[in-house]
């Protein structure tokens, strides 16, 4: 029987001002980690005998993986450098994140939509592309793997690996678990995700659109949030750009507001005009 995960949909409601990355994901199951759990050797103490190698410039650190809390993390740069070249059959490249200031290098598509979906939700104060390069025991000998990325906020860290759920092999698997032992041994979250929940995705791509810093010379940012704020109901997307006199210049700026979250919307179903619109009054604006 075939072990590994099956992605999921959920269709409950998904308001994109409160949500994590977490809840737009779908994940590799605890029952497919327990898979590749059974290929490794956690002899006593293992966690003082597998490692970590990280790179800060040109230098490179190496320690047991029960010290990474206290690694460095500061000039951190990924394990292993992004590369092009003619008929290479991934896609690297570098995306620029508001929440860090800084461009992040992916390997994939599907990195790079985690990268995006980090931004997006913006409670991390550090994101790390290929950390460190984990070596541990499993069938026998030693391997090596490099988590995919580092997340740090106030809440705690996340390590987070990018995968498919139909091409996740046994051997993957084996990585997968040693990683979620460092992770659970440091205290640490992790995830491997394997797609994005239904809609989540195109939703958030769409705001991605107006990320950016924008202007506002016609002061449309408070006029729209009060508008939403001071509504007997929650208003759909055409009702609250309808509030402006040119509804066709307050679209985009409810788009602005939506991916920094001073709006919310359900990103659980499809984004149209008559997606509802509330406001999200615990935060501030931003430029």
């Amino acid at each position: 029987m075939d072990s590994r995960p099956l992605e999921g949909t959920v269709t409950s409601l998904l308001w994109s001002d409160v949500c994590r990355w977490e809840d737009l994901a779908t994940t590799c199951s605890p029952e497919s980690l327990s898979v590749g759990r059974t290929m490794l050797d956690l002899d006593p103490g293992w966690s003082s005998l597998w490692s970590a190698a990280w790179k800060i410039g040109k230098a490179e650190r190496t320690g047991p993986v029960a010290e990474l809390n206290s690694a460095p993390v500061a000039g951190c740069i990924p394990w292993r450098g992004f590369t092009w070249r003619q008929r290479q059959h991934h896609r690297p490249g570098l995306e620029s994140v508001l929440m860090t200031g800084r461009q992040h290098g992916f390997e994939s598509h599907r990195e790079d939509q985690f990268v995006v979906m980090a931004d997006f939700v913006g409670e991390s104060e550090e994101l790390l592309s290929q950390p460190f390069q984990l070596s541990f025991h499993g069938q026998g000998r030693w391997r090596k793997h490099i988590p995919d990325f580092l997340t740090i906020s106030s809440s705690g860290r996340w390590l987070v690996g990018i995968r498919p759920a139909d091409r996740m092999s046994d051997d993957d698997l084996m990585k997968f678990a040693a990683t979620s032992e460092v992770a659970l041994a440091l205290g640490w979250g992790y995830a491997v995700v394997t797609g994005w929940r239904l809609q989540a995705w195109r939703n958030v791509d769409l705001l991605y659109s107006r990320r950016r810093p924008m202007q506002d010379p016609l002061g449309l940012k408070p006029l729209l949030l009060e508008a939403a704020r001071a509504a007997a109901r929650p208003l759909t997307f055409a009702e609250l750009a309808a509030t402006y006199e040119y509804e066709a210049l307050a679209r985009p700026v409810v788009l602005h507001l939506l991916w920094h979250r001073q709006l919310g919307v359900d990103l659980s179903a499809p984004f149209r005009d008559g997606s509802v619109i509330r406001p999200a009054s615990t935060r501030q604006v931003t430029q």
